[in-house]
């Protein structure tokens, strides 16, 4: 007798770690840089160079690069910049980790100071989160069918009797990484100066969407460009300039099609901007490179067809059974919350005008509610201006707007495994008076969740020959009481007879016999 197998494929999370580290490092202003008198602003990125898999750890190294904005009144200028960089190698402990197993690793800056020492000497702190899991794929083989006839019931011949299921599943098909630049040039406005040097600037992706095509994905959205520089002129006062850019790119991947499930995460890698000669030497354009880090999940919605059960009048045949862990898609389900709020600005120094903001979200506490995620977490934002003081013409206040959210999804419990993206979309600061502003900002919280469940199968069946002994000694036909409410494959099965012989002789047109019904049963032998 030959088996027929399938194969079904199932994703597993099987360890993870949460984990905070802290750097901390001491910076000294270069010669070239005039005295400290404040700290503007200071922006970090974490740049990963390498995550390898250990036996019971993750060995990982990286490099924070951070960037310093911040007053002097020992220049003409009044605001400079400084730039450095603290590289880490650290160990996170993993359990049922092995050396060259692949490991997924997620960073955030938590938080990022710089602390004055003194004029000449500053403090780097900052707090990193790393999130590091295993994934693993268990490929199991289950017994599709016990001969080679496409006929999944009886085979009369042998009086082999078999009984399917379907097993429906979710299966990852695709797991890909990706990174995509976007480059492109920008030309000042004519009502700006030249630009002598750029102080700071920031590239921020907006509306991002994406879309599943053939072999690819379609991204989309907007870019929001902010640049603080110095113009050549006389009076080398601040000027800066916003402004937005459409993009519209394919990222290749292979076998991707518009039927899958996708479930894209979109990051920003590193940014480079720099001001450069127009055809007339003057130095009026901008060119800049954002990268974008893409990691790209596609699932698909799988029924596979495998053996339930299987005995027969002719032979001793016995299933051998195992159970595989599975999961199953819940909801992919994106929500927008809207956040509206006024505050007062406690600084001598005045607004004169709102330049830019920057902002991030962050995720205190997230728990599994009814019919939903609920989530607490804040905003916090970056207000960058300009002051009506020119000794101090640049001012930043920090804003932190707590939330609590619950995004949406059916039939969730805590035994379900889901995976969150959330990203600011939009910000709009309003100059209400020179102490006032109104900050309104739109999040877009999307979550994917899924359930596991066990599902048993059969993956090799025991033949023997038929045991005469035991089969003269069942009665040829035997009265069947029903005590509960029992399928009557189960009762072919015990007593050696065919669903359609127990149905015929007692005109059931149902599976199930019921609790308190009568049967009349004859042994088969077909097959002998």
């Amino acid at each position: 007798m030959e088996l027929k197998t399938a194969q079904i494929t199932s994703n597993q999370i099987v360890c993870h770690s949460d984990t905070q580290i802290t750097l901390e490092n001491d910076m000294n202003v270069p010669d070239s840089k005039p005295d400290i008198d404040k700290i503007i602003k200071i922006e970090g990125n974490i740049l990963s160079n390498s995550v390898v898999a250990l036996d019971g750890r993750a060995g990982i190294k990286g490099t924070l690069d951070y960037f310093i904005l911040y007053t002097s009144s020992d220049d003409i200028v009044p605001v400079h910049n400084l730039s450095g960089s603290i590289n880490f190698d650290e160990s996170v402990g993993l359990d049922e980790v092995s050396e060259g197993d692949d490991i997924d690793c997620h960073f955030e800056i938590d938080d990022c100071q710089a602390n004055l020492i003194n004029s000449r000497k500053l403090s780097i702190n900052a707090i990193i989160g790393i999130h590091c899991c295993k994934p693993v794929s268990d490929n199991y083989e289950a017994v599709s069918s016990l001969s080679d006839s496409e006929d999944i019931g009886m085979t009369e011949s042998e009086g082999l009797y078999s009984k399917l299921k379907n097993v429906a599943y979710t299966h990852l098909v695709i797991s890909k990484n990706d990174i995509h630049r976007i480059y492109e040039e920008i030309n000042l406005p004519k009502a700006k100066p030249n630009i002598d040097s750029i102080l700071y600037y920031n590239i921020r992706p907006l509306n991002i969407q994406t879309k599943v095509v053939e072999d690819g994905v379609r991204l989309m959205g907007d870019l929001n460009i902010f640049v603080l520089y110095t113009p050549e002129n006389e009076e080398r006062s601040l000027e800066y300039f916003e402004t937005e850019a459409a993009f519209d790119e394919i990222i290749n991947c292979n076998n991707c099609n518009e039927d899958m499930i996708p479930d894209i995460d979109v990051s920003v890698g590193s940014r480079e901007l720099s001001g450069k000669p127009d055809e007339d030497g003057e130095n009026r354009i901008i060119s800049f490179e954002l990268t974008l880090k893409l990691q790209m999940k596609f699932y698909e919605n799988k029924e596979t067809q495998i053996l339930d059960d299987a005995y027969s009048t002719a032979m001793e045949l016995e299933p051998v059974r195992k159970t595989m862990l599975l999961n199953r898609l819940i909801m992919k389900n994106q929500s927008v919350l809207r956040l509206s709020e006024q505050f007062n600005i406690d600084n001598q120094d005045k607004i004169l005008q709102i330049c830019n903001t920057t902002g991030k979200i962050t995720i205190d506490e997230q728990q599994v509610v009814k019919d939903g995620i609920q989530l607490d977490g804040v905003m916090q934002l970056d207000v960058l201006y300009m002051t009506e003081n020119d000794s101090n013409p640049l001012s930043i206040e920090k804003v932190v707007m707590p939330f609590r959210h619950v995004i949406e999804i059916d039939g969730l419990s805590t035994e379900c495994y889901y995976e969150l993206q959330f990203e600011i979309n939009n910000i709009n600061v309003m100059m209400l008076d020179s102490s006032e502003i109104e900050v309104k900002a739109n999040i877009t919280l999307c979550a994917i969740a899924f359930s596991n469940f066990e599902e048993n199968y059969i993956f090799d069946v025991n033949i023997e020959p038929l045991d005469f002994e035991r089969l003269h000694k069942l009665p040829g036909i035997v009265g069947y009481y029903a005590i509960k409410d029992t399928p009557v494959w189960d009762i072919a099965k015990k007593y050696r007879t065919t669903v359609e012989s127990i149905s015929q002789l007692n005109d059931l047109s149902g599976d199930i016999v019921h609790k308190g019904e009568k049967l009349l049963l004859l042994k088969m032998v077909e097959g002998i």
